[in-house]
C-alpha cells in the first residue's frame, strides 16, 4: 500500500531531528580541534607558545591546527548525512518508544481482496481510530538537545580542560585576552615582555611658534594648530611599530636601533601606537585649521593727481598667525579692448613686516617704467599667510601712474614701446617705425642712438632689451627739452650706472650667499661711481640755479640720501637679500628724479629753506653762548660769596652736622638755600666786599649786554618760527633783578636770581628746538631732502663719516653743539657742573669727603622729617633728587 504523508508537526519534528544528528556528526570531528584549541590556550596562559621564536611559533601552530582542521574537513566531506532510519531511531529514542512511530503513522492496513465492501469499510474505520489514538499519544513527544559528550571519558576531559582554563584565567587576570592573542598570533607579545621605550613630542608649525609638547602614553585630548608635526622615537624594538590614524606616516630605522616615526597633523583624528599587538600610546587630537588672510582694498587705488607718476595702493590685511608675503597683480586693459589681458600680468610685491598680523596702509609704487603705465588695469591684492594659505581681494579697476611726457619724439618712442610689449607689433615693425622716425631732422645726440638701436633690432636684439632702450631714449629726449643737454646727459649717465648695478645684483642672486670678496669689491666700486654721478648731477642743477640768479652753496654730498641707501644696498647684497637691495637701488634714483622735475619755485623754496636753517643754527649757537655766559656770572657770584664769608664761619663748619641749620648744611655743600630757609644771617667781611667791586662791576656790564642779546634773540626767533617764546621773555624780565642785585652788592640774592634766569633759558632752549623743528617740517618742499651745507654730516676725529640728518633722531639740529652740552649729566638742578674744577662752588675737597657724606645723610634725615615746614621739605627733596639718582 502507498504510505501516507506525515502531519505538519511531525514533519517539523523530523527536520529538527535531522539537524540534531548533523550537529552531533560535525561535533564528532571538530571536538579534536576544540580540544587542541583549549590545550593551546592553556599553554598560552603559561607563556609557552609566545616564548618560542616567531618563526617556530608560526610553523608549530600551522602544523598542528592545519593537520586537525584538514582531517576534520576531509572526514566531514566524506561522511554520509543522517538516513531516515537514523532520524526515526533518534525520535523513538528521545521519546522512550519501543517502536517506530513515524513508520506506524505512514502505514495503511492490509485488506483481503475477497473482503466485502462492508468489511473494508469497518476495517478502515478501525484503522482510522487506531491512527488517531497514535497521533494523540505522540503529541507530547519532544527531542532532547544535541549530546556532545556521550562517554564519561569525554566529559571528564572537558571538565578538566574547563577547570584548567578557569584557573589560568584567574591567574592572568586582566591580561588574559592579551596572553591568548599573543599565544595564537605569532609576532605578538604578552605582558611578560617589557614594552619598548617611548619618546614622543609635537613640534608646532612655524606660523604658530611655541615650545614642543611632549607626549605621554595616555593624556587628555590635544588641541593643536594645523600642520603640527608628531615625532615619536621607539627604542628597544626588534620590529617596526605601527601608528594608526594618519595616512602619510614616515618610518625611519636609525643606526642606533631606534625607530623614528613622523607625521604631519592635518585633520582631527585619534593616533594609536602599537607594537607587536600591544598599544603603547593613544592620543586624541583636535586640529584647529588656519584661516586664509583677510585681504581687501582700503580705498581707491591709482595716482593722486594727474602729474603723479606713482601708483598708490591702499590695502589692509589681517591674519591670526601673520602674513609673510603681500603683492598686487595688475592686468592691463589694452585699447581697443575693454577686458583685462591676463597674458601681460604685472606683479609687484608690497613692503610688509615679517609675520604681520594686522596692518593697513597705502603703498606708493613707481611703475612709470612699465610699458603699460598710464593704462587702465584691473588689480587684485594677494596675500600669503605663515601657513602658506593664500587669498586674493576682489578686483578693482584704476589707472596706473605714469610720467608726463611732452616731447613728441618721446611720446612716439613710448607708443612704439607699448605696441611691442602688447604684441601688436613685432621687432621688425618696430625697426621700420624707428627708421621712419630717424628720417626726420633730429639733433645728432638724439638721432644717433635711435639709428644704433634700429641696427641692433635688425641684428636680433631681444624684446625686453628693446623696451629698455626705448625707455631710456624717451627719458633723455624729455630731459633734454626741459633741463638742457648737459643735465639730460648727466641723468642718462646716472641711469646707465644704476642699470649696471641692477644687473650686477641680479647676477649675484644666481650665486651662493655671501658673494665672494672680489664680487663685493666690484659692487662697492659700482655704487661709488653711482654716488659720484648723482653728486655731479646735483652740482649741474645747482650751477643752473646759480645762472638763474639763485645763489646757493653746494651741500656736502655725505648728507645726501643716496649715500645711506648705497650702504643699505651693499649690506642687503652681502646678506643675500637681493629683492631688498633692488628696492634700495631703485630708491637711490628718487632724489635725482625729483631734482630733474624741480621747477624755479622749488629751487627758490630750497634756497629759502637753507637760509632758514642757517639762521636757526645761528640762533641756537647764540642761545648756547648766552647760557654759558650766564653760568659764568653765577660762578663769579658764588666765588665772591664764598670769599666774603668770615673766618669764624669756616671754623664753625667743622661742628657736628646734626647741630647745623639747613642753610649751614647747604652752604657746606656749596648750595645756597632760598626756599623756606630765609636769607643767611652771617655777616660778610667788609674788606672782601671792597676787593670784589671791580669784578662785580664787570659782571653788571656783562649782564646788561646779555639782557640786550636776549631781547634781540627773542625778536629774531619769533620772526623765524612765527611763534612766541614766553620763557625767553621771562628770562629777559628776570635779568632786571640780577642787575639790581649786582649794583647793590647783594651776591647772595644774585645767586638765586641768576639761577632763575638759567632755568628760564633752559626752557627757552627746549622751546626753540621744538619751534624750529616744526617750522622746518612745514617749509620742506619737493627738494627738502637736500641738507644744508654746514649741517649735512659730521666727522669724528678719525675721519669717519658721521650720522646723516635722516638718521639723526634730533633732526640734525644739535650737530653744531658740543657733546657735553647735549647731555648735561654732570650738572645739579640749578645748572652748575658737578665736577672737580676749581671754578665751581659745588667742589667737595678730597680731605673732607667723609664730612660731605655726613652732611648728605643729615639732609636726607631732615627731608624725611614730616614735622618740618612743607616749603623746606620740598626744597630739600628737589636738591636731593639728583644725588639719589646718582646712587
Amino acid at each position: 500500500m502507498k504510505a501516507q504523508l506525515l502531519p505538519p508537526q511531525f514533519a517539523r519534528l523530523k527536520r529538527k531531528a535531522a539537524r540534531r544528528l548533523q550537529v552531533e556528526r560535525v561535533w564528532h570531528y571538530l571536538r579534536w580541534l576544540v580540544l587542541l584549541i583549549g590545550l593551546w590556550g592553556c599553554a598560552a596562559c603559561l607563556h609557552l607558545p609566545q616564548s618560542l621564536p616567531d618563526y617556530l611559533h608560526f610553523v608549530l601552530e600551522l602544523a598542528l591546527f592545519g593537520s586537525v582542521i584538514g582531517w576534520a574537513s576531509y572526514a566531514l566531506y566524506h561522511s554520509p548525512p543522517p538516513s531516515l532510519e537514523d532520524i526515526d531511531q533518534c525520535i523513538a529514542r528521545d521519546g522512550g518508544l519501543n517502536f517506530r512511530p513515524l513508520e506506524a503513522l505512514t502505514d495503511r492496513p492490509a485488506l483481503i481482496k475477497t473482503a466485502s465492501q462492508e468489511q473494508k469499510h469497518q476495517a478502515g474505520q478501525l484503522w482510522a481510530l487506531h491512527h488517531q489514538q497514535l497521533l494523540d499519544s505522540l503529541r507530547t513527544l519532544r527531542l532532547r538537545p544535541p549530546r556532545f559528550f556521550h562517554h564519561w571519558a569525554e566529559r571528564l576531559t572537558a571538565l578538566c580542560l574547563l577547570i584548567g582554563l578557569i584557573s589560568l584565567a584567574s591567574v592572568a587576570g586582566p591580561h588574559l585576552g592579551l596572553r591568548l592573542k599573543a599565544g595564537f598570533l605569532p609576532g605578538h607579545d604578552d605582558d611578560s615582555v617589557p614594552l619598548p621605550t617611548l619618546q614622543g613630542w609635537v613640534n608646532l608649525p612655524h606660523y604658530a611658534p611655541g615650545a614642543p609638547l611632549f607626549l605621554t602614553p595616555h593624556m587628555p585630548p590635544l588641541t593643536l594648530p594645523e600642520g603640527a608635526v608628531v615625532h615619536i622615537l621607539v627604542g628597544g624594538a626588534t620590529t617596526r611599530p605601527s601608528l594608526r590614524g594618519q595616512k602619510h606616516i614616515h618610518y625611519n630605522h636609525l643606526p642606533t636601533g631606534e625607530w623614528q616615526i613622523e607625521t604631519a597633523l592635518i585633520k582631527s583624528h585619534t593616533l594609536t601606537l602599537s607594537y607587536r599587538g600591544r598599544v603603547m600610546g593613544h592620543w586624541s587630537v583636535q586640529i584647529s585649521h588656519d584661516t586664509p588672510p583677510d585681504i581687501r582694498w582700503d580705498g581707491k587705488a591709482g595716482p593722486k593727481t594727474s602729474d603723479d607718476w606713482h601708483t598708490h595702493i591702499p590695502w589692509s590685511v589681517a591674519q591670526p598667525h601673520g602674513v609673510t608675503a603681500l603683492e598686487v597683480r595688475f592686468y592691463p586693459i589694452i585699447p581697443p579692448s575693454h577686458t583685462p589681458n591676463k597674458a601681460h600680468e604685472i606683479r609687484s610685491p608690497l613692503p610688509l613686516k615679517p609675520h604681520t598680523r594686522k596692518a593697513h596702509e597705502t603703498t606708493s609704487l613707481d611703475l612709470s617704467d612699465n610699458p603699460f603705465a598710464g593704462l587702465k588695469v584691473v588689480g587684485r591684492l594677494c596675500a600669503t599667510s605663515s601657513s602658506n594659505k593664500q587669498a586674493c581681494s576682489p578686483p578693482q579697476t584704476f589707472r596706473l601712474g605714469h610720467r608726463p611726457f611732452h616731447n613728441p619724439v618721446s611720446r612716439a618712442l613710448l607708443a612704439l614701446r607699448l605696441r611691442l610689449a602688447s604684441g601688436q607689433d613685432d621687432p621688425t615693425q618696430t625697426a621700420h617705425a624707428l627708421g621712419l622716425l630717424t628720417s626726420l631732422s633730429l639733433p645728432s645726440d638724439v638721432a644717433l642712438p635711435l639709428i644704433w638701436l634700429r641696427q641692433r633690432i635688425i641684428a636680433g636684439l631681444p624684446s625686453e632689451h628693446i623696451n629698455e632702450q626705448l625707455w631710456f631714449n624717451a627719458l633723455y629726449e624729455e630731459d633734454r627739452e626741459q633741463t638742457g643737454e648737459v643735465i639730460a646727459a648727466s641723468m642718462l649717465h646716472v641711469r646707465a650706472l644704476q642699470n649696471a648695478v641692477r644687473l650686477h645684483l641680479l647676477a649675484l642672486a644666481q650665486q651662493p650667499s655671501p658673494p665672494p670678496p672680489h664680487e663685493q669689491d666690484a659692487l662697492h666700486d659700482e655704487l661709488n661711481r653711482l654716488k659720484e654721478a648723482l653728486g655731479q648731477h646735483l652740482a649741474f642743477i645747482f650751477q643752473k640755479a646759480n645762472r638763474n640768479g639763485l645763489v646757493m652753496p653746494m651741500p656736502d654730498g655725505k648728507g645726501m640720501p643716496w649715500v645711506r641707501l648705497a650702504e643699505h644696498v651693499q649690506a642687503e647684497a652681502l646678506a643675500g637679500h637681493i629683492p631688498q637691495a633692488l628696492e634700495h637701488l631703485k630708491a637711490m634714483l628718487e632724489p635725482a628724479e625729483q631734482m630733474r622735475q624741480a621747477t624755479l619755485p622749488d629751487m627758490q623754496a630750497l634756497a629759502a629753506s637753507m637760509q632758514a636753517q642757517a639762521e636757526a643754527r645761528n640762533q641756537r649757537m647764540a642761545l648756547r653762548e648766552l647760557i654759558r655766559q650766564e653760568t659764568e656770572l653765577l660762578n663769579h657770584a658764588q666765588k665772591r660769596l664764598a670769599a666774603e664769608q668770615p673766618t669764624s664761619s669756616v671754623m664753625e663748619s667743622h661742628k657736628d652736622v646734626s647741630q647745623m641749620s639747613t642753610a649751614e648744611l647747604l652752604s657746606q655743600l656749596g648750595m645756597a638755600s632760598h626756599e623756606g630757609t630765609g636769607p643767611a644771617t652771617t655777616p660778610l667781611d667788609p674788606t672782601a666786599l671792597l676787593s670784589h667791586a671791580e669784578g662785580r662791576q664787570q659782571d653788571h656790564a656783562t649782564q646788561y649786554a646779555l639782557r640786550h642779546l636776549t631781547h634781540i634773540l627773542n625778536k629774531r626767533g619769533e620772526a623765524l618760527t612765527k611763534k612766541k617764546m614766553p620763557n625767553l621773555v621771562k628770562a629777559e624780565a628776570d635779568m632786571g633783578p640780577v642787575l639790581h642785585n649786582l649794583a647793590n652788592r647783594e651776591d647772595e640774592v644774585s645767586v638765586r636770581t641768576i639761577q632763575t634766569v638759567l632755568e628760564d633759558l633752559s626752557q627757552a632752549r627746549h622751546d626753540m628746538k621744538k619751534n624750529q623743528a616744526a617750522a622746518q617740517q612745514t617749509s620742506k618742499g619737493h627738494l627738502g631732502f637736500i641738507p644744508p651745507p654746514s649741517a649735512s654730516s659730521t666727522e669724528d676725529p678719525n675721519g669717519s663719516a658721521g650720522v646723516s640728518p635722516e638718521d639723526d633722531p634730533n633732526g640734525g639740529q644739535d650737530n653744531d653743539e658740543p657733546e657735553d652740552e647735549k647731555q648735561p649729566k654732570n650738572q645739579d638742578p640749578l645748572g652748575r657742573k658737578m665736577d672737580d674744577s676749581s671754578d665751581s662752588d659745588a667742589h667737595i675737597p678730597d680731605h673732607d669727603t667723609n664730612r660731605a657724606h655726613d652732611i648728605e645723610r643729615e639732609l636726607q634725615r631732615r627731608a624725611s622729617d614730616r614735622t618740618r615746614p612743607q616749603s623746606e621739605l620740598d626744597y630739600l627733596n628737589r636738591l636731593l633728587a639728583p644725588l639719589r639718582q646718582s646712587h
